[in-house]
């Protein structure tokens, strides 16, 4: 792996949490990760793989979980932590964190969600960084985002990951206000509408069988995420397509009160259903459409790929910061 290691030692304290700012650790150029699906359906899992993998992105993520984790604290009016995010971002950026060699598309699959949620992370912070820390982290977000396209394209049977990628687009493209990134954002969001069925189904998730009901829901967090970008700036996408994406969570939410109705879908004996934070996306949802989210989990959600506290960011708004 090759690494760059920062010199920079911080000692900043944030102003209300008083939690002492943690140095910026082993700046992770390169990612290595191995696709640990070992069916066809891409619904059966080797855990070793997977525990392989988390052991191999521990470096990476331990410097991205606190710029997350500090970023939420500045939504509650923490100063000192939104600083404290601001300097570990200088430091990812100074070290080209994340723009090295990918050892597989799985590890494109890695960079293209910690882009997304440490750009919704600087989207919570902008606001206080000074004119010279931005002119450092929105090339290096920039360069990540043009990466997770280079990656992605316009593929010819899309999925959930062009929907992430447009995430990552759409995030730091609110986040920057470069039009290129948003206009693939866009792409990628009109491809998930164009993909949803008149009966809520994505086809090439529902092919994942026992997990299509996960799939349905991972697939509809960056959508929705990207609906919010784009009402941050303000865009409504939530309307394009005739509504379709209200198909796609009336299906999902259906699901989850009744699984086994979406297990005949899939053609199954069951489905596995989707928990924790990657329903945050239902803490925005339920704001703007309280009556089509009835019945569905309420939270606390916490996603970090998706920015972190979902259920703080939906209610102090996400925002293209000036």
């Amino acid at each position: 792996m090759r690494i760059i290691c920062s010199l920079a030692i911080l000692v900043l304290t944030s102003s209300l949490a008083q939690s002492a700012c943690p140095p910026p650790g082993i700046i992770v150029r390169d990612i290595t990760a191995d696709r640990f699906y070992i069916d066809a359906a891409s619904s059966v899992p080797d855990e070793a793989i997977l525990a392989r993998n988390k052991a191999s992105l521990a470096a990476l993520d331990h410097n991205l979980y606190p710029i997350i984790k500090f970023s939420d604290a500045a939504l509650t009016g923490d100063t000192g932590a939104a600083q404290c995010a601001i300097q570990l971002l200088i430091a990812e950026a100074r070290g080209g964190g994340m723009l090295g060699t990918m050892s597989s598309r799985q590890a494109g699959y890695e960079r293209k969600w910690r882009t997304a949620g440490v750009a919704i992370a600087y989207l919570k912070v902008k606001r206080w960084a000074a004119p010279d820390a931005r002119a450092t982290i929105e090339p290096w977000l920039t360069s990540l985002a043009l990466n997770v396209e280079t990656d992605y394209g316009a593929p010819k049977e899309p999925n959930n990951h062009y929907y992430w990628a447009g995430l990552a687009s759409a995030a730091v493209g609110t986040a920057t206000g470069d039009g290129a990134l948003l206009a693939y954002a866009r792409r990628a969001y009109l491809s998930g509408l164009e993909s949803i069925q008149p009966d809520g189904v994505l086809p090439r998730e529902l092919a994942r069988k026992g997990r299509a009901l996960s799939y349905h829901n991972y697939a509809l967090a960056p959508l929705i995420l990207m609906a919010e970008l784009a009402a941050a700036r303000g865009e409504d996408w939530y309307q394009l397509r005739d509504g379709a994406i209200h198909r796609l969570v009336a299906r999902t939410v259906s699901g989850i009160k009744d699984p086994s109705a979406f297990a005949r879908l899939a053609g199954v004996p069951t489905v596995e259903i989707p928990t924790g934070g990657i329903l945050g996306w239902l803490a925005f949802y339920r704001a703007r459409f309280p009556r089509k989210a009835e019945g569905a989990p309420n939270g606390p959600f916490n996603y970090n790929w998706l920015g972190g506290n979902l259920t703080l960011i939906a209610a102090k708004g996400l925002r293209a910061s000036p």
